[in-house]
């Protein structure tokens, strides 16, 4: 059985242009391991997400040379 567990994360968009960093969330650990198995196709195709301040648009040819990072911010032990 799954221990479920609370935790706050951010995505980081690392490309050659820079590092951008979404919107803290609070997901399940549930949702955390999906969130990982639906990044595995991050590579096909662009990519946009929510910003602290404003909103972010990649096309696939930045995402093709870019690196997606699921950071855990926080968790509830």
């Amino acid at each position: 059985m799954l221990n479920i567990i609370r935790m706050v994360i951010v995505f980081k968009l690392i490309t050659e242009l820079g590092e951008f960093v979404s919107e803290e969330m609070v997901v399940t650990t549930e949702q955390y391991l999906n969130l990982i198995e639906l990044s595995k196709s991050f590579y096909n195709g662009g990519y946009d997400m929510w910003l602290p301040d404003g909103f972010l648009v990649a096309s696939s040819e930045v995402i093709k040379r870019s690196i997606l990072k699921i950071e855990i911010r926080k968790k509830d032990d």
